[in-house]
């Protein structure tokens, strides 16, 4: 996965602190100044900061903000924690930071554990985002069973995207190819394949529009959350950059067809998106 730009605030000053450059008392370089200096927004240094103070590195003093921490001030030595807890910690940094940002380096200093502790509960990071996904499809409130076949696909389809909206990295490590079996994902394919057998006879037909339903909503999740991560890194939104950005506005003027230009002004919206696809979709299949 590619480096984000917090990652890049991260490492540069965890290099700086290991390389004694700021010594333990020493004031963190401020959010605004990590902004300037790395040419990210100041959201993005934030984060990074937060980051930095969860793995010990940093800590907080009144008047002052961020410091580099001393070894007395790190996060002591305690019993590694159960692996729910450490699923839902994980869990809670993804949503907050993003994939990239998780490691069980992280999550150790989170609970102030040794790293390997942590392989007491989950043997690898494969097999903890196993859990994690397990866990948040677990959320899932599936419409009644005995419901109309449309009416089922259809919130089934709203149940996944709201997921995806509530932890925007799922999108990134679900796979169609090569589908993970966790017991919530089978859950999920089961319902689904229940409401098409009243209308598609052909089992492989069937197993093949559970993988389209579940391909578009994962698509418009992937498109969501780059966006989100976006705006997060630029602070400019999706139809702001469009309307601002002059090489858009050129390779339409050079490029673009008459079709293009009877558009106009699109007014970019993903949820209406997601409501024409799905609808069209459903329509197909009736």
């Amino acid at each position: 996965m590619a480096e984000s730009a917090a990652d890049r605030v991260v490492a540069a000053l965890r290099a700086r602190i290991d390389a004694g450059e700021l010594r333990p008392g020493a004031r963190a370089p401020s959010v605004r100044a990590l902004a300037a200096e790395h040419g990210v927004a100041t959201s993005t240094a934030a984060r990074a900061l937060a980051r930095l103070r969860e793995e010990g590195l940093l800590a907080t003093t009144d008047r002052v903000g961020s410091v580099v921490a001393g070894r007395a001030s790190r996060p002591p030595t305690a019993a590694p924690p159960d692996t729910a807890r450490l699923v839902r910690t994980a869990i809670g940094v993804a949503d907050t930071d993003g994939l990239s940002a998780l490691s069980m380096r992280r999550l150790a200093a989170a609970f102030g554990v040794p790293t390997m502790s942590l392989y007491r509960r989950v043997r690898s990071r494969d097999e903890l985002l196993l859990h994690m996904i397990d866990a948040v499809f677990a959320e899932v409130v599936l419409p009644p069973a005995d419901g109309p076949w449309r009416a089922r696909l259809e919130g089934a389809a709203r149940a996944q995207w709201r997921v995806h909206r509530r932890h925007p990295w799922l999108a990134r490590v679900l796979s169609l190819s090569r589908p993970q079996a966790v017991p919530s994902l089978l859950r999920f394919a089961e319902f689904e394949l229940a409401a098409l057998e009243e209308v598609v006879a052909d089992p492989v037909e069937r197993f093949d529009l559970h993988v389209a339903l579940t391909g578009f909503v994962r698509g418009m999740a992937l498109t969501l959350a780059a966006e989100q991560e976006a705006e997060a890194d630029t602070g400019v939104d999706a139809d702001t950059w469009s309307e601002h950005d002059p090489g858009l506005r050129a390779a339409l003027r050079r490029h673009g067809g008459p079709a293009l230009a009877r558009i106009g002004d699109y007014p970019y919206d993903l949820a209406r998106i997601v409501d024409t696809g799905l609808a069209r979709l459903l329509d197909g299949i009736s």
